[in-house]
């Protein structure tokens, strides 16, 4: 026994070494896991003006976003950690979306077991819009469509977005929208140029927004597409504008419709189509089949001959269309049916029955690709208005009229397919699923944001509209829509 005690008190520190070493080898494996990059990228989340790094502060991560933008976003990070959880889901940078209008626990595990846990708490901020400020050489008004006027432009980013300065050319735009007293404007840089953290071009639009109350119901549609994943959604970014030293109102930002890398991407042999009864281009055919009015807005055409080769290749799937045996044919093979049903759904959902006419109803196709309808464009006399002359009215109205317009005998006969409902169905469950509910929380966000803007508009064109009434009739009216889409797929 004495042996034995002697033993264990030569063992003892031994023992303890071990101990204090096994001790330090777990704390090494701990400390293991590294995390050397955390931040939104803003080509991944489009509603972000550029990347936004995440300041760490011991183990968590902070940042300060604009409340318009959606609370949805996809994560870059780095880190040699084996396995990152979000509430028990893996997840995967530059790949895994997640809301963060609450705080977000991110669990890194190494490859022995160790874990570290990071929290990520985004602060949404009502940041002042840009101002947009343009002089044009002598003070001349912006009094055409058609002819340009040189002038200046600069804007301010009010710290959300790099400032602007440069020389642009600008002119009037729209049809109907032109009659309006607060007139729509386009702009066309000297040299092409990123804008509000969008992507570089020359061609950029002045939306005004006269007939909507809320100032957002082309930001709204838009937004839903870009949820959608409808081709070539436009950014829209609410601005304040002057002209000559003449405050003209809340305006919105976007993107000039039309081929090119960062806009309408179809390349130089691709088709950019649009659909509208002004039938105003120099280059137009009126399809056989449907007699749809039919503008041929890409390529540049040189002469009517060009024409010829468009017409026959848009009549081919038309054709097809109207053809007895449809859907049982070879019309998939020339028409993207999926783009179509998440293009028309945004028309359900804002209740934008330009599609009847139809006008500015877009399609493109790339060489040796599918036709596919899309980009979005003009929701001004959507929400009701077509019917009532009264934005968010009768939200329960069907898109589709009834009678022979040649926009309305098109499309139905697209429904006829119950491929097409299938799919315009999936995407319907798919988006109430998954935005429908961040649709609200977005609009009252960008509420938030335009507010004092709004106020300002309404003082200078004295429309008589209560901003915050028709925000909420705005989330009314989308509610019934849903309750209007719910009734009509269960018909399928």
């Amino acid at each position: 026994m004495k042996n034995f005690n002697y033993l264990l008190l030569l063992l003892l520190p031994v023992l303890f070494f071990v101990s204090c070493d096994k001790s330090r080898e777990e704390k090494v494996v701990e400390e293991q896991i590294e995390i050397t990059g955390f931040y939104f990228s803003a080509a991944l989340n489009p509603s972000l003006p550029q990347d936004v790094i995440l300041a760490k502060a011991g183990e968590n991560y902070t940042a300060s976003l604009p409340k318009d933008g959606t609370r949805q976003l996809i994560a870059t990070f780095s880190t040699n950690a084996v396995r990152v959880l979000v509430n028990g889901a893996e997840q995967q940078s530059e790949v895994s979306i997640n809301d963060f209008s609450k705080e977000v626990t991110y669990s890194f595990i190494g490859e022995k077991g160790s874990k570290k846990n990071v929290k990520v708490k985004i602060t949404w901020t009502v940041f002042d819009i840009p101002h947009v400020t343009i002089t044009t050489n002598n003070g001349q008004e912006v009094s055409s469509k058609e002819d340009y006027l040189s002038a200046t432009i600069s804007i301010d980013g009010k710290d959300r977005y790099t400032d602007y300065s440069g020389t642009t050319e600008i002119k009037g735009r729209g049809n109907s929208t032109w009659s309006l007293p607060k007139k729509p404007y386009r702009l066309k840089l000297t040299s092409k140029s990123e804008i509000l953290g969008m992507p570089k071009a020359k061609n950029w639009v002045l939306l005004a927004n006269y007939l909507d109350p809320s100032f957002m119901c082309n930001t709204v549609a838009m937004k839903i597409g870009r949820d959608l994943g409808v081709p070539y959604a436009n950014t829209t970014i609410p601005v304040d504008l002057t002209i000559n030293g003449t405050y003209r109102g809340s305006y919105v930002l976007t993107q000039q419709i039309e081929v090119g890398e960062n806009r309408v991407d179809i390349g130089k042999d691709g088709y950019l189509l649009e659909m509208d009864t002004y039938f105003d281009e120099e280059y137009k055919f009126m399809s056989t089949n449907y007699a749809l009015p039919v503008m041929i807005k890409e390529p540049e055409l040189k002469n009517q001959s060009e024409v010829s080769p468009i017409k026959t290749a848009f009549e081919q799937f038309e054709g097809l269309i109207k053809n007895s045996i449809f859907p049982n044919n070879t019309y998939k093979d020339y028409f993207d049916i999926d783009a179509f049903a998440k293009y028309i759904l945004v028309y359900f959902m804002t209740g934008n029955e330009e599609v009847n006419h139809p006008k500015s109803t877009y399609m493109h196709k790339k060489a040796g690709g599918k036709f596919s309808f899309g980009p979005l464009w003009d929701f001004d006399w959507a929400y009701g208005y077509e019917e009532a002359g009264n934005h968010f009215t009768n939200a329960t109205r069907p898109l589709f009229w009834n009678g022979s317009a040649k926009g309305t005998v098109f499309f139905k006969r697209l429904f006829e397919d119950p491929a097409v409902k299938a799919a315009f169905k999936n995407y319907w469950t798919k988006y109430k699923q998954e935005h429908l509910t961040n649709l609200y929380t977005y609009i009252d966000d960008y509420a938030e944001t335009i507010k004092l803007s709004a106020a300002k508009d309404e003082n200078t064109w004295r429309r008589g509209k209560d901003f915050a009434q028709e925000v909420n009739k705005m989330k009314a009216y989308i509610q019934g829509r849903a309750a209007y889409i719910d009734s009509y797929v269960a018909g399928f």
